[in-house]
């Protein structure tokens, strides 16, 4: 029985990358995959929302991640990592569709 549904992008490489480590890592099929956006908007490249199908609640960035870790038993190891501040940071950017800004390097003043 399916428990999660993956909303994600259907133009991004990235996305059907990660779909098929999913589809390969969840041998007790409880998450599916979608292209369809869950809003009335297209979804940006890279942007991922996990919908728990019990209830309906769409759940983004970190929160989703968390949740499709506590379902496939491969990931289960991730999860003290969200605890971490900058763990959680990282997967916000990496599933809200942007990358993280790179500092510039210090301009020396004369």
């Amino acid at each position: 029985m399916k428990k999660l549904r993956i909303h994600r992008n259907p133009h991004c490489a990235k996305c059907a990358r990660y779909a098929r480590m999913h589809r390969r890592l969840d041998w007790r099929d409880t998450v599916e995959d979608s292209t369809s956006s869950p809003w009335n908007r297209s979804m940006r490249m890279g942007e991922v929302v996990v919908e728990d199908l019990a209830n309906g609640t769409l759940h983004t960035g970190a929160e989703g991640m968390a949740m499709l870790c506590r379902e496939i038993p491969a990931y289960r190891a991730l999860l003290p990592l969200f605890r971490l501040a900058w763990f959680r940071q990282r997967v916000e950017r990496e599933v809200a569709g942007m990358r993280a800004p790179r500092s510039k390097p210090a301009e020396n003043a004369k």
